[in-house]
């Protein structure tokens, strides 16, 4: 059995997602904002699983400090990490500037998954073959990089910043990948589908309703992540993008190299991680 740890699990695909590798006998670690919810999920799994190996972290993933604290705690109580399931995101309808000076979107849906991912890599080395997952969107294949809107837009638009921090992510996981291959940690990305959760609390009544209508659920939405999570040996590719459970073509920014390095210079140092970090860290 592997120790798995789940960023969003609160709601959503990360609730359902939790539960049913929880009943496939993991080791399931939660992350989440909320300790309360986090509690009551954990209360929950046991009781439907009769699964009692699960443990809870505080992540708040608007703040870079929280991200860090919280992969401290996780190497100072666990020894390894199987798989690494980055889940958690957020759709902002009003901009946000974080404690870090950085927009909210792009720090929730790219800096402090990639800062998680780096500050955990030893955990993951040690369990070597391991497995990083990014729950990305369909998105990203429509987003537009505005450079200067990192740390605010001059007019803020929701989805245009929501698909940018989706294609920052997409770009950041698909070098990830490449940094990574021959330290047999596998990274790879999925688009879930258009999911009803609560990506969607910050509209208002009647928009969630609307949106809604076009949305599946989060039984149908988290197949995709425990079809990855699942993939192992030759049959667990580096680097692939899925969509519907199927490997699939990711937008065609994630091809052009000299943006892929400018996004993850910029990300790196906006996590505080200087290229003797990153050198160091991710050979």
């Amino acid at each position: 059995m592997k120790t798995i740890l789940i960023t969003g699990t609160t709601n959503g695909i990360g609730r359902v997602t939790a539960l049913e590798l929880a009943r496939q006998g993991h080791t399931i670690v939660m992350a989440n904002r909320n300790r309360q919810k986090s509690e009551q999920l954990a209360r929950e799994i046991t009781r439907k699983t009769g699964n009692s190996n699960i443990s809870l972290l505080d992540l708040d993933l608007s703040s870079l400090g929280s991200v860090r604290q919280c992969a401290r705690e996780f190497k100072a109580t666990h020894d390894k990490l199987d798989i690494l399931l980055n889940n958690a995101g957020m759709n902002a309808p009003a901009e946000v500037i974080t404690e870090d000076g950085y927009e909210s979107q792009f720090v929730v849906n790219n800096l402090a998954q990639l800062l998680l991912t780096v500050e955990l890599l030893p955990a993951l080395e040690a369990a070597a073959p391991a497995h990083v997952i990014f729950v990305t969107s369909l998105m990203h294949k429509f987003g537009k990089l505005d450079f200067d809107s990192f740390k605010g837009w001059k007019k803020y638009n929701a989805n245009a910043s929501y698909a940018q921090s989706k294609l920052a992510m997409q770009l950041n996981a698909t070098e990830l990948a490449e940094r990574l291959r021959e330290r047999n940690i596998a990274v790879n990305t999925l688009h879930p589908g258009a999911v009803s959760t609560g990506i969607l609390d910050g509209y208002s009544p009647l928009q969630q309703f609307f949106l809604r209508l076009f949305f599946t659920t989060p039984e149908k939405g988290a197949r995709t992540s425990l079809h990855v999570a699942a993939l192992e040996g030759s049959d667990r590719p580096t680097g692939t993008y899925f969509s519907g459970g199927k490997p699939a073509k990711p937008g065609k920014q994630v091809a052009n190299l000299a943006l892929r390095e400018k996004v993850w210079n910029i990300s790196c140092e906006y996590c505080g991680l200087s290229p003797a970090d990153t050198a160091r860290i991710i050979a």
